[in-house]
């Protein structure tokens, strides 16, 4: 299913405007521009997670992890759990 298309209406720079002219053809200057637009937004809902998220990890609450020997001990532990054969799943038996 298409997504809905909406007109809008920027004021950008020209020399900007120049400058994609250059470097895009003009039957794909709106999907570069969507594209582009897309990627930023995630960006920035990203940074505000991460900023909102700060200080929820506390050395003193996993001891555990203490040094670089023990994040990797439980990283290669976390992934010796999570081995799993999906060719059953995939349809293949090998």
């Amino acid at each position: 299913m298409r997504a809905v298309k909406e007109r809008m209406n920027l004021y950008i720079t020209k020399s900007l405007i120049d400058e994609l002219k250059k470097a895009v053809p003009a039957r794909e200057r709106t999907r570069f521009v969507e594209e582009v637009l897309a990627r930023e937004l995630r960006r920035r809902k990203l940074r505000e997670v991460l900023k909102k998220s700060y200080g929820a990890w506390k050395d003193e609450d996993h001891p555990e992890l203490a040094s670089f020997e023990d994040v990797n001990r439980w990283v290669a532990e976390g992934r010796k759990k999570s081995t799993r054969d999906f060719s059953a799943e995939w349809g293949q038996d090998e």
